[in-house]
């Protein structure tokens, strides 16, 4: 995104509708996908990376790709994001484990996880708000 048509995000209902803008709604209740919001200090978005999408139980979040993507565009935060077919909005114990594994790995970086959202259409469930970042 250029400069000064990046938009901050405020709050956790604005990263939703962010996410949602970039999700292909025919299929999120088909299969799961895995994306992340890459941030300057400001809370810009300076790119979203659609990371990978699977099948109707799971999807893999490569911490490399993620990573990779993060130091090439100068990212100093990112937010997760990641829908449940069957839409729930609970996490698995795997989507808390992932989490703690791409918050260590952005600690030694320097780059923070700052929260990772299940999403659906109707709404999502954000880890940060839980309280499980």
């Amino acid at each position: 995104m250029k400069a000064n048509e990046r938009p901050v995000l405020k709050c956790t209902e604005d990263v939703y509708r962010m996410f949602k803008q970039h999700w292909n709604m025919d299929l999120i209740e088909l299969v799961e996908e895995f994306k992340v919001i890459l941030l300057n200090r400001s809370n810009a978005v300076l790119g979203i990376l659609n990371v990978s999408t699977g099948g109707l139980t799971g999807v893999i979040a490569d911490p490399r790709i993620i990573f990779g993507a993060a130091l090439k565009s100068g990212a100093t935060g990112l937010l997760l994001a990641h829908n449940h077919p069957t839409m729930t909005l609970k996490p698995s114990n795997e989507d808390i484990a992932l989490t703690e594994k791409l918050k260590d790995a952005g600690k030694f970086l320097d780059i923070n996880i700052i929260d990772h959202l299940i999403i659906n259409e109707k709404g999502y469930f954000s880890f940060a708000c839980a309280k499980l970042l």
